[in-house]
């Protein structure tokens, strides 16, 4: 005669042995991931640039609300009281783009910066902001 209850104790306790192994290699997956991104996380560098650039409001803008940004960050934000107004920064993107807006009317200007550095001069002709030469 057989038992059918240690039959049925037996598949049981495979089953669980088998969800017990199935849990503990996700554990280890799990864990050797978290290493892994931790361990590359460490790696990274902030890159440093030497190249500067030099950026002056030239001609035309004193009494305009200006403002002027190098990619995202803010360089200036208010009145131009007199000219030239300069600024230097050094480069801290691998392409970077200078912006310069007028705050009474949202003329946008975009000029792309080069890689290499340099000085740039702006004027403002008939309402537009142009490079000088």
């Amino acid at each position: 005669m057989i038992n059918h209850d240690t039959e049925h104790l037996k598949t049981n306790k495979q089953f669980m042995l088998g969800n017990g192994l199935l849990a503990f290699a996700v554990f280890i997956i799990v864990a050797l991931f978290f290493y892994l991104s931790f361990r590359e996380q460490g790696k990274k560098e902030e890159h440093r640039y030497a190249e500067s650039y030099a950026i002056s409001l030239v001609k035309g803008f004193v009494g305009n609300d200006m403002q002027i940004l190098v990619n995202d960050s803010v360089l200036y934000n208010a009145p131009v009281q007199n000219e030239p107004l300069t600024f230097s920064i050094t480069r801290f993107a691998e392409s970077s783009s200078v912006i310069i807006v007028d705050n009474a009317t949202d003329q946008m200007a975009v000029f792309e910066l080069s890689e290499q550095g340099g000085v740039y001069n702006f004027e403002k002709k008939e309402g537009e902001v142009v490079l000088r030469d």
